[in-house]
């Protein structure tokens, strides 16, 4: 008792108004939380009627917390089996629970158990609660408020359970959903059906009066609510509870029959209600709403995953038809203004027209009901092919729905030219967003593109042929303004979202040409126009036309035009820039005018996805343009600062300022290093490791910072600044380590001994830290190995041995070659590095090797050598041949009892490639040789670099003829002809042979 006391005065001080007493109170439930029987206490209290309602609330939501993160088995503390015990028989005791809050936390933690328990700990768990639930229908004895309550929660806890059983996947718990489906319909089919006959009832005996009859909406209230939840669980388990729908049983197959006449009653309730808002209580009009849906979210479902058999269904043409009904009785309403906008007009519940779009779709197009690849059709998929088009899909129905979605629904409405008004950024984003199937608008644009796709030789003549016309009604003043307005809108919006139906019968140029509306007064012609040529130029617009179009577009894109004129006229041109066939010098002429619509749309734009759009048409435009871009570079650079101020805090954002950055350093080539100074801040901010920004803008960041590097002809303070952020960029992310290892060969490239000294140490340290990492791929080790390779090459002993010598990356190669624990083709890369070594820095390496022991430099030696063979590359070939010949100017014998192994390497190379081997072009694969009529920088540097390698420079019989006379030297005659003594006879006079 005295245990529970303290939980019941925990939970009081979570539910207070104090936040310190509350975080204290977190604190002491979380303590409690792993203690034995807490959880089994918090239901004690919450089921205790007598505690006050806050904290039994408090402690249902604790309970439920609890087993979210205790109840199962394999949870850290979890709730001993016990306890488990002591809550779980107990779980449906609870069903009278009438305040609303603590009940939702109820239902919920019921659910969760049951989410856990069922089938495997708790299979009865269905039946238990079922045979509740009809024992609660049967009750005539308990007053019906308390009957109410009990329904209202037992069905609410069997909606949750059922609406997580259909998600699971496993093979068990798919097997538990079908064995529990019919036991669930034939208890709660009947309860359906029986308040639906009370609520006809109710409807009946108040004589259809219902506006502002209180009577009425409390005594059908309880009834609509047990509607809605049994609904909610038989619509789930009529889509996902049945292998085979067509084996549903009777009671299942009698409520998907009837609830299309139930849908089509509650909707007529509503239209009732909703003429007088004002005399319905909100919830009750929401019910109504929600039931009404419920029914469309069945039939998109049933659709969805059993579409052959939602045509065959008896009822499927008769809740088709109804749809279709609802939508040509709203069609005019759509367009036609009320006489008195203060009146209130007839209701359209724009979701219900959302699912009927919809479900006209899924018919009109759908892979289940075509034949397959081989051109045939199963029997089943036949005769719902027939009843399509015998019976849903007619020609003359055909007809009138594309007639009706045409100048009813596809046209701008007023409401989309007040979004113009109010929050035109907005309405552009949702144009461009996925989410057609919300908007009564957009749906019926894909379903009327689907139509007109799959009647294309019938509608598409038709079509056009009302497009090239004029409109009889129009042309005789037939039409009231406002109907010759959605006709005219109808056919501009039919025109582009059928351009891949219609190339054939429309010259859409001539169209263009004949209809000078680019001038019109109203601004929806001119935002359309400025579409119709973005869905026009990737269909069929021929080259000598486009000058035409740009023009168009560039004055749709004035500063005098609405902004969403503006905006879609910038993505038209951008659809032209990015077709196949754009010719950048024909674009040339038009690039001034762009750049200042660019610049007039970002000024008045400020959502950043707006931004966004205009920045990436901004970098097409570079991109295309190529060398074109060159005397336009200064305007964009200058639009660069307010743009990346305008970004703050907006990492996307500022990836594409980062991205145009790029293209425009790309565009510029060599002339790019003026901007270093303006671009490296841009790089440190997106680099920088201990910045946040970095983990959004890191790669863009080093893409820039490696395209700034490769056209890069000298470096600037504050590209040497940069350095310090490399040794903690190859440590950062295999993803991104390929690009920072071409960022430190470039600037090896460019600068070699300034680089090193500014910060050579520590890229070297990070560098063997790289290739000593054991878990890092082969082609990560490679890579590293080649930055130090460059690194070589490029800077003098003196200046870079010691750093290298330090880092113990001699001693790791060496080891990694001597130990031999790794496949041959990574040790490789090891032996690359010592070769290279060996060649630009002989002195050292001789000192290195000479600092091991005799055993050490043997085996070493002996696997360094046999390397050789796993070597493809020809001048890797010569540059191990070229090692082998310096390291045996010595007198350890360890490398000396090698050389029978070297003579046969310097024989096939002398014999294969002669004293010397031209060079050949060994640049980046990645960067082209040139970008418009700028050869890239780097690539000239890398060529320079492979020209002056000692693998192609070197004369090898030179080579080998000095080092062998300084091994004589070192080592006095008599040592030296009884090593050679070791050597194959042949193989040595084939050697003598060669160098002579």
């Amino acid at each position: 008792m005295d245990d529970r006391l303290a939980v019941v005065h925990v939970l009081e001080a979570a539910s207070s108004q104090d936040p310190a007493q509350v975080a204290r109170a977190e604190e002491s439930l979380k303590t409690l939380a792993t203690k034995p029987n807490f959880h089994a206490m918090l239901f004690d209290i919450f089921a205790d009627r007598s505690i006050p309602t806050q904290v039994r609330w408090m402690s249902a939501i604790t309970l439920k917390n609890g087993i979210d993160k205790y109840w199962k088995r394999s949870a850290l503390h979890p709730i001993k089996l016990a306890e488990k015990e002591l809550v779980r028989p107990r779980l449906l005791m609870v069903l009278n629970e009438d305040n609303p809050l603590v009940a939702l936390q109820y239902c919920l933690l019921v659910a969760k158990i049951a989410r856990w328990d069922f089938p495997r700990v708790w299979p009865g768990f269905a039946e238990e609660l079922l045979a509740h639930i009809r024992s609660i229908a049967s009750d005539q004895s308990s007053p019906i408020a308390r009957r109410n309550i009990m329904e209202h929660n037992a069905l609410y806890i069997l909606h949750l359970f059922v609406k997580t059983l259909s998600a699971r996947t496993l093979a068990v718990e798919r097997q538990a959903l079908r064995q529990t489906t019919p036991l669930v319909f034939a208890v709660l089919a009947p309860i359906y059906a029986e308040r639906i006959s009370q609520f006809h009832e109710v409807l009946v005996r108040n004589q259809n009066q219902i506006s502002g009859n209180a009577a009425f909406f409390e005594a059908s209230l309880p009834l609509l609510k047990s509607i809605r939840f049994c609904i909610k669980a038989l619509r789930r388990l009529w889509v996902f509870g049945y292998e085979k729908i067509e084996k549903a049983d009777s009671s299942a197959q009698a409520f998907y029959v009837a609830s299309i006449g139930h849908q089509s009653a509650f909707y007529d309730v509503y239209r009732t209600l909703a003429l007088d808002p004002g005399s319905v209580p909100d919830d009750y009009q929401q019910i109504l709403r929600k039931i009404v849906l419920l029914y469309g979210k069945m039939y998109l479902d049933f659709q969805k995953y059993h579409a052959v058999r939602f045509i065959t269904v008896p009822c499927a043409k008769q809740m088709l038809q109804w749809y279709w009904q609802q939508i040509a009785a709203e069609g005019p309403r759509m367009v036609t203004p009320p006489e008195d906008p203060d009146a209130a007009g007839e209701p359209t519940l724009e979701p219900l027209l959302v699912q009927g779009l919809e479900l006209y779709k899924n018919v009109v197009k759908n892979f289940f009901y075509t034949a397959d690849d081989n051109g045939s059709m199963d029997d089943e998929v036949k005769r719902c092919r027939q009843v399509i088009d015998g019976e849903i899909l007619t020609p003359d129905v055909i007809a009138k729905m594309a007639e009706l979605l045409m100048y009813y629904y596809i046209p701008l409405k007023p409401k989309d030219l007040e979004r113009w008004q109010d929050d035109p950024e907005g309405w552009m984003a949702d144009e461009e967003s996925d989410y057609w199937n919300f908007d009564v608008r957009r749906c019926a644009e894909h379903l009327f593109i689907d139509l007109v796709s799959q009647e294309r030789d019938r509608l598409a003549p038709e079509l056009a042929k009302l497009i090239m016309q004029p409109d009889e009604g129009m042309a005789n003043g037939n039409c009231s303004p406002t109907e010759q307005y959605y006709r005219q809108e109808g056919r501009y919006a039919a025109l582009g979202l059928c351009a891949n139906d219609l190339y054939d019968y429309v010259d859409f140029c001539q169209w263009l040409r004949q209809h000078q509306i680019v001038d019109s007064p109203m601004g929806v012609v001119k935002w359309r126009t400025a579409w119709l040529i973005g869905k026009w130029v990737v269909v069929k617009f021929p080259v000598e036309e486009r000058p035409r179009a740009y023009s168009l577009l560039l004055e749709l894109a004035r500063s005098d035009d609405l902004l969403v004129v503006r905006i879609e006229a910038l993505s038209s041109l951008m659809r032209c820039i990015d077709d196949w066939d754009f010719d950048a010098q024909q674009f040339a002429p038009f690039l001034h005018p762009v750049f200042e619509c660019i610049t007039g749309v970002l000024a008045k734009v400020d959502m950043p996805e707006t931004r966004m759009r205009v920045v990436n048409f901004l970098s097409s435009i570079v991109q295309r343009m190529q060398r074109e871009i060159v005397a336009y570079a200064e305007p964009i650079v200058q639009l660069i600062p307010p743009l990346w101020q305008s970004a703050a805090g907006e990492n996307m954002y500022q990836t594409t300022i980062l991205v145009l950055i790029t293209k425009v350093v790309e565009a510029l080539g060599a002339q790019s290093t003026a901007l270093q100074s303006f671009v490296a801040p841009l790089v440190r901010h997106s680099t920088d490791l201990n910045d946040p920004a970095h983990v959004y803008l890191v790669e863009e960041g080093i893409e820039l910072w490696l395209m700034l590097i490769r056209n890069a002809t000298a470096l600037d303070t504050s590209m040497m600044e940069l350095l310090q952020l490399l040794p903690g960029l190859l440590q950062y992310s295999s993803e991104t380590l390929r690009k920072v290892l071409k960022v430190v060969e470039g600037y090896v490239l460019v600068d070699a001994v300034g680089v090193f000294r500014a910060g050579g140490p520590a890229i070297v340290e990070a560098l063997h830290a790289l290739v000593s990492d054991t878990s890092l791929t082969t082609r990560a080790t490679a890579a590293g190995y080649n930055a130090l390779n460059i690194i070589v090459q490029c800077v003098p002993f003196d200046i870079a041995g010691k750093s290298i010598v330090d880092s113990n990356a001699l001693w790791t190669a060496f080891t990694c070659i001597h130990d031999r624990k790794e496949a041959a083709l990574a040790l490789v890369h090891h032996a690359g590095f010592l070769s290279r070594i060996a060649v630009h820095y002989p002195q050292m390496f001789r000192e290195f090797m000479s600092a091991q022991d005799a055993g050490q430099a043997s085996v070493f030696t002996e696997h360094w050598v046999g390397l050789f063979d796993d070597v493809g590359n020809v001048a890797q070939r010569r540059l191990f041949a070229l090692s082998f010949a310096v390291a045996v100017a010595t007198t350890n014998d360890g490398i000396l009892k090698a050389l029978p192994l070297m003579m046969p390497v310097w024989n096939e190379i002398m014999s294969d490639t002669g004293a010397s081997l031209v060079y050949f072009s060994d640049v980046d694969d990645e960067m082209p040789d040139d970008y418009g009529d700028v050869v890239v920088a780097e690539n000239e540097r890398r060529r320079k670099l492979l020209s002056a390698d000692p693998a192609h420079k070197f004369d090898i019989k030179q080579v080998l003829t000095d080092s062998m006379s300084e091994c004589k030297r070192l080592n006095g005659a008599d040592r030296f002809h009884a090593i050679v003594a070791q050597v194959d006879a042949a193989e040595f006079e084939d050697f003598k042979n060669q160098l002579n």
